[in-house]
């Protein structure tokens, strides 16, 4: 008896010598020699072996022997080694044997979704290894193993930034061509975008933020988004490209993320409809005063004037010494001329407005306030017309109390609008000011 264990010993130590070497003649000759030997070891007593022959020779890269062995004993694709559970297929998508690969999903794809000890799949281990010739293999034969997670959550797309394989990375997300695998979270939450911001990886992160379907603001379980992973990782000399990534990208911390996304956006949507109202009500009074001026028309065509035509049009700018007269009578122009032109210019103004509201551009803040600022200029227009109407209205009533209240109310119309032009510039001024501190603040802070 312990001569037949001693030979089977040998046997069986001569079997891995065989793989060793990738010796097929020597292999034939061992099954002449003993037809049962690829039955006889087991696993578990294997002579201090903790793998297959099968495991020998695909790590060596035998591929006729792994050929000729898996002819004889096909099972032996399923077996995993004792150390990692590693399956001859996890062996050879580690190595990048792609001919050996083909074989052995051959024999069983079904090989493709055999997780090891750590919960990874072959495809897991190719992409850790960066052999993407291997990848494309594996993913036409299973596609669905390269959408499996290892026992810490982590896709195959978080294992290839974690191991800088980036070509690897690339053929993925074009292969899956889906946000969803793109946009998964790990056990700590992060997406692979935190992953290659932590890691400094440049190419990544630029290849990511190009993908439409990358999720850019996406917070992590500590609360972080990719932009706050930034602001609080090392530094690094790639740090400034970064930064101009980010900010391209239009990348928040959390904070900003987090900010009630409608707060803002309902108090622009009042401003618009404020200004839709006020536009509307300019645009009728400046119509209706176009088709019917103060004064009315004449009715006939007696003494020099013409039927229908504006009575304003045909009287002097007023015998009342008003600085108003001495400037129509400085530029040489007709009150009612003078009228046309304001009042146009509010008609205009404000239906400019109306059409740009209507048109469906988005009703972003620089927007609103081009509105506004076209907003002054159609009330300023109306309030001239109203000013230039009285005057012609009340030109024949000589009376300084109603010219005084013109003229001061002119005035006072004049320093409002010019508190208000400086007010917003100088809102604006610390605004930009604020902004471009802060970012200074930031950037360095990263490079200090």
């Amino acid at each position: 008896m312990e001569i037949q264990t001693q030979r089977i010993e040998s046997l069986v130590t001569n079997l891995y010598d065989a793989a060793l070497e990738g010796n097929v003649p020597s292999l034939l000759a061992l099954l002449q020699e003993d037809p049962l030997i690829l039955e006889r070891y087991s696993l578990k007593k294997s002579f201090d072996f903790t793998q297959t022959p099968l495991h020998v020779a695909v790590n060596l890269g035998h591929l006729d022997f792994s050929r000729e062995i898996l002819g004889r004993k096909p099972e032996l694709a399923e077996e995993l080694d004792f150390s990692k559970r590693w399956s001859p297929l996890h062996v050879a998508s580690a190595k990048g044997y792609l001919e050996i690969v083909k074989i052995l999903l051959v024999v069983n794809p079904d090989m493709c979704l055999v997780r090891d000890l750590d919960g990874r799949n072959p495809i897991h281990v190719a992409a850790i290894k960066g052999q993407v010739h291997v990848l494309d293999e594996l993913v036409r034969v299973m596609a669905q193993a390269a959408r499996e997670r290892t026992n810490r959550g982590e896709t195959v797309l978080h294992l290839c930034v974690k191991h800088g394989q980036s070509d690897a990375l690339k053929y993925l997300v074009n292969v899956l061509a889906d946000g969803v695998v793109l946009n998964s979270r790990n056990c700590d939450g992060n997406t692979v975008l935190h992953l290659a911001i932590d890691g400094k990886q440049l190419e990544v992160v630029s290849f990511l933020l190009t993908n439409k379907r990358t999720e850019i603001n996406a917070i992590n379980r500590n609360g972080l988004t990719p932009m706050d992973i930034f602001i609080q990782s090392r530094k690094d000399i790639n740090d400034k490209a970064l930064w101009r990534v980010l900010k391209r990208e239009q990348a928040m911390t959390a904070t900003e993320a987090l900010e009630p996304p409608n707060q803002h956006q309902r108090r622009l949507d009042g401003q618009r409809n404020g200004l839709m109202v006020v536009a509307s009500l300019i645009a009728t009074m400046a119509f209706t005063i176009g088709v019917s001026p103060p004064g009315g028309a004449w009715q006939d065509n007696n003494n020099g004037h013409t039927a229908g035509t504006a009575i304003m049009a045909d009287v002097s700018n007023g015998q009342f010494d008003t600085k108003l007269v001495f400037f129509m009578n400085h530029i040489g122009i007709g009150q009612y001329q003078l009228l046309l032109i304001v009042n146009t210019i509010g008609l205009i103004s404000s239906l400019s407005v109306i059409l740009l509201l209507i048109s469906g551009l988005p009703c972003k803040r620089l927007f609103v306030g081009m509105l506004m600022m076209i907003m002054w200029i159609a009330v300023t227009a109306t309030t001239m017309s109203y000013m230039i109407a009285v005057n012609f209205l009340a030109s024949g009533k000589p009376d300084h109390t109603v010219w005084n209240a013109i003229e001061i109310s002119l005035y006072v119309w004049l320093l409002l609008m010019i508190l208000l032009l400086l007010g917003h510039a100088l809102r604006f001024y610390i605004w930009l000011s604020k902004k471009l501190l802060a970012k200074e603040r930031v950037w360095y802070g990263r490079v200090a």
